[in-house]
C-alpha cells in the first residue's frame, strides 16, 4: 500500500512539473513576442520617422506637411504599443490552451489536497 501511495505521489508531482513547465514556458514565449512585436514596431517607427525627417532637411514639404504625417506616425505607433499587452495575453492563452489538449492522459491525474492538522 505505502508502494501504490508513493507511485501516485510521484506521477502526480511530475504532472504538476510538467504543468508548470508547460506554462512556464508559454510565459516565456508571450513575453518573447511582445518585445519581439514591440521591436519591429519601434524599428518601423523610427524608419517611417527617419524618411519625413530626411524630406523635411531637403525642402520637400511643408512644415505643416511634416508636422501631420509626424502626428500620423505617431499615432500609428502608439496604436500597435498599446494593442502588444493583449497579444502577448492571447499568445498565452493559445499556448496553454494547445499544451493542455496535447498533454497525454496521465498527466490529467486529479490533485487531492490532504489537510494537515496544524501543531
Amino acid at each position: 500500500m505505502a508502494q501504490a501511495t508513493a507511485s501516485t505521489t510521484n506521477d502526480e508531482l511530475r504532472s504538476i512539473v510538467v504543468e508548470l513547465a508547460r506554462t512556464e514556458l508559454a510565459a516565456v514565449g508571450s513575453a518573447l513576442k511582445f518585445w519581439g512585436d514591440w521591436v519591429a514596431s519601434a524599428d518601423k517607427y523610427t524608419q517611417q520617422l527617419r524618411a519625413e525627417l530626411d524630406k523635411a532637411d531637403q525642402g520637400g514639404e511643408s512644415s505643416k506637411q511634416f508636422v501631420g504625417k509626424l502626428a500620423d506616425l505617431t499615432r500609428e505607433y502608439l496604436r500597435e504599443v498599446v494593442a502588444l499587452p493583449a497579444a502577448a495575453v492571447e499568445h498565452f492563452n493559445s499556448e496553454v490552451e494547445k499544451n493542455a489538449s496535447a498533454a497525454p492522459a496521465t498527466a490529467s491525474v486529479k490533485r487531492k489536497r490532504r489537510a494537515r492538522a496544524k501543531e
